[in-house]
C-alpha cells in the first residue's frame, strides 16, 4: 500500500507545479491564440472570467481534466470561457483527440512549435495546469476543480 500512496504522490507532483510557482494572485500574462473556428487574445478578454487549462495527449491527468472542463464550461456556460491549449507535437493527434474525446473545438487550440516563453510564463516546465482568471486578469485559482470555478464566479 505504501507503495501505491508513494507512486499517487510522485503523479500528482507531477501535474501540480510546487506551491512556490503558483502564479496565484498574478496578472495572467498575455496570450493570443487561433484555430479553425475562433481568435483568443487574453487582453480583450475584459468583463469574464477565463478558465485558461494547459493539456496534452500523453498526459493523462490533463487530458482528464480538459475533458471535463470541456463537458461542464466549454459548451454551455456563459459566466466563464474556457480555452483549451494543447501542446502536443502532431496537430493530427491533437485533431483526433478532439474527436474522439467529443470536446468542443472552438474552446480547443493547439500550439505548433516550441513555445518556450509561454511554458515559462505560465510555469509549464513542472507540468500542464489549468488557471482560473478573474475580469481584472488577475489569476486567482490554480488547478480549480468545476465546483471551485462556479463558487469563484459566483461569489
Amino acid at each position: 500500500m505504501a507503495v501505491g500512496v508513494i507512486m499517487l504522490l510522485v503523479v500528482s507532483s507531477a501535474y501540480y507545479p510546487a506551491a512556490s510557482d503558483s502564479l496565484v494572485g498574478a496578472d495572467a500574462p498575455n496570450l493570443e491564440l487561433v484555430n479553425n473556428y475562433a481568435e483568443f487574445d487574453l487582453r480583450e478578454s475584459d468583463g469574464e472570467y477565463v478558465l485558461l487549462s494547459f493539456w496534452s495527449s500523453t498526459d493523462p491527468q490533463s487530458r482528464i481534466a480538459n475533458r471535463s472542463y470541456d463537458c461542464s464550461l466549454g459548451k454551455t456556460d456563459k459566466n466563464v470561457k474556457y480555452v483549451a491549449v494543447n501542446l502536443d507535437p502532431s496537430t493530427g493527434v491533437f485533431e483526433e483527440i478532439v474527436k474522439i474525446d467529443k470536446l468542443n473545438a472552438s474552446s480547443q487550440y493547439h500550439v505548433d512549435g516550441d513555445w518556450p516563453a509561454v511554458l515559462g510564463d505560465y510555469n509549464l516546465r513542472q507540468g500542464y495546469v489549468s488557471y482560473l482568471i478573474n475580469p481584472s486578469g488577475v489569476i486567482v485559482a490554480q488547478n480549480p476543480t468545476i465546483e471551485d470555478v462556479y463558487s469563484m464566479i459566483q461569489g
